[in-house]
């Protein structure tokens, strides 16, 4: 539910024994900064008595993982959503379009209804229901409850001041839901301007371990009733920018239109019935993988990772997914080649789903070939803090081997060599493809991906050129077929097919 809202805030560290005095003295003192914000918002009395909110809001969000480059500048998706916060029935309904480089005009809207007692998702016409969603949680850190919610925690205290925006905060300290929080308020206005958060459970997940998100507060208005309100959300991703959403339109106890909380009965008994879904298990469907020849193999998945069998040892071509999903591809190896070490990885993209198993391997000491140009992302991703959810890395510290590929490089010999090609496009600046001259089989990395609907059989003829260029380039002749991480086994003649189509078109 992308809503004005995008959680934030900073985990604690432990107190020192010699400071367990202070932070009594603290929590006093964090009372009352949090009584004096309480009364710049418009009061207890305002915050406890809301009806409902209406918003109208328009923003952005960077693709900060699906860009050219990670270190920007960053494709952007566009978003302009309406969201209605019923207090009295305790239920929230929004509604977003969407508009980028995919979807040239505005999305379809997606419409989601949530609450106490269930709700509904709509995709164009079709309805999917949804379990109970808690009211209290689901707000408890939005404007309009941050205060109430920080203010009932009973670890909460005082921090010393920060400058932050060129001014003194004052700054406090509380935990909720087992996350602990930092919020700086505004020693002149004791308005919140900032709430942080470490979390392993924000945008990017537990690939990046601890990920500090802030959320800034600004242009704040005086609403109906005396209630003070931010119409401008900032949010920040391990010190990135990651989104800006501004409420254009805000309505404070306006009359709530019930027919834009109306779901089918049918969804709605669904939604009743509904059952909290288990954690999604990670596995490897073995009667799925696809063998290319004696010795490579797909193994199929939303992020294809491919295994070739040299004489010296066996090469993966990506990390993917998660350090989880890096131990069953390794288990699966040594299940389908008994006594086989793994001798490298070869990562050819820096898209984070593409690169999110690769601490496994640092963990296991495994030489990994990646593009030059990423190996700044992998470094990042090496370093990154896991303290809230240790991995394999993180308790078991290892250096990692990186082998950068700045041109055409060679793994093994023979029937199974691998020829690394980093294909220096426009669109696939950051990946590179690997050749197997013998098999006459091209691996693509990201840049050819079928299309399951529309008149194109492939997504973005671009790329689909770059990699046709780059093997121009580098004399590669003879390819029979060509396979990649979205791309089952398929001919080379369809690719070229597709390319000259476009290029007509």
């Amino acid at each position: 539910m992308n809503r004005p809202t995008i959680l934030g805030a900073l985990a604690l560290a432990a107190l020192a024994p010699s400071l367990i005095g202070a932070q009594a003295v603290g929590n006093q003192a964090g009372r009352d900064l949090i009584d004096q914000a309480i009364a710049a918002e418009g009061g207890e009395g305002r915050l406890t008595s809301l009806h409902a909110l209406a918003f109208e809001t328009i923003g952005h969000l960077f693709a900060l993982d699906q860009s050219e480059r990670p270190e920007g500048p960053w494709l952007a998706t566009y978003t302009q959503q309406s969201e209605i916060r019923d207090f009295d029935h305790r239920r929230i309904r929004v509604s977003i379009e969407r508009r980028n480089w995919v979807y040239h005009q505005w999305s379809p809207a997606t419409v989601g209804v949530f609450g106490d007692e269930g709700g509904a998702t709509q995709f164009g016409t079709r309805w999917v229901p949804t379990g109970p969603t808690n009211f209290d949680q689901a707000l408890a850190l939005d404007p309009e409850r941050l205060l109430l919610t920080a203010r009932a925690a009973a670890d909460l205290h005082a921090l010393p001041d920060e400058v932050e925006q060129r001014i003194a905060q004052h700054v406090v300290a509380f935990s909720y839901q087992g996350t602990h929080l930092r919020l700086s308020l505004n020693p002149w206005t004791h308005l919140p301007t900032m709430l942080e958060q470490v979390s392993n459970r924000l945008f990017g997940g537990s690939i990046w371990g601890d990920v500090t998100v802030r959320r800034w507060y600004s242009f704040w208005t005086l609403e109906r009733g005396g209630l003070m309100y931010p119409r401008q959300t900032t949010t920040e991703w391990n010190g990135l920018p990651y989104a800006d959403q501004t409420v254009e339109d805000l309505t404070v106890d306006g009359p709530v239109d019930e027919s834009a909380f109306a779901i089918p009965d049918e969804v709605r008994a669904a939604s009743k019935a509904t059952t909290p879904r288990p954690a999604v298990v990670p596995t490897i469907a073995e009667d799925k993988v696809v063998a290319l020849s004696d010795t490579v193999l797909e193994i199929p998945g939303g992020f294809n990772v491919s295994l070739v069998k040299q004489p010296d040892g066996l090469v993966v071509i990506e990390g993917t997914t998660s350090p989880a999903y890096s131990q069953l591809v390794m288990a699966y190896a040594a299940k389908r080649f008994p006594g086989v070490p793994i001798k490298a990885l070869v990562t050819t993209s820096d898209a984070w789903p593409h690169i999110g198993g690769v601490r496994e391997y640092v963990a296991a000491g495994t030489p990994i070939y990646a593009l030059d140009l990423n190996v700044s992302i992998l470094t990042r991703l090496v370093q990154a803090p896991h303290t809230i959810a240790p991995d394999t890395l993180a308790t078991h510290l290892k250096a990692p081997v990186f082998k950068p590929v700045t041109h055409k490089t060679t793994i093994g010999t023979g029937e199974t060599e691998i020829v690394l090609v980093p294909l220096r496009g426009e669109i696939g600046e950051r990946m590179m493809m690997a050749w197997l001259p013998a098999q006459h089989l091209l691996y693509s990395s990201d840049s050819i991906q079928p299309m399951s609907t529309g008149p194109a059989p492939f997504f973005m003829p671009e790329m689909l050129r770059e990699v046709q260029l780059a093997a121009e380039r580098e004399h590669i002749t003879g390819i029979d077929r060509v396979f990649g991480m979205h791309l089952t086994p398929t001919p080379w003649a369809e690719v070229v097919a597709a390319i000259d189509a476009a290029m007509r078109h």
